[in-house]
């Protein structure tokens, strides 16, 4: 094993230990709403298990997408 093959096993497991840490903060035990924050309406359960944590339904979250284009700039 040269040190190119070393290289590629250390570069391969800090991009699995970065995204096991990225996966367990994404599944992390949080606030899990059953009803939009913004309308009050239900969230539908595929969409809570799709995006874990999710606070909106699919319209409002557009709606907010939409308004934060217009301010980046």
């Amino acid at each position: 094993m040269d040190k190119f093959d070393r290289a590629q096993c250390t570069d391969e497991l800090l991009r699995e230990a970065a995204l096991a840490q990225q996966s367990a903060r994404y599944n992390a035990p949080g606030a899990e709403f059953e009803h939009c924050q913004e309308c009050g309406e239900s969230i539908p359960r595929r969409r809570r298990e799709a995006i874990r944590n999710c606070s909106t339904c699919a319209d409002c979250q557009l709606l907010i997408e939409e308004k934060q284009k217009h301010y980046r700039r």
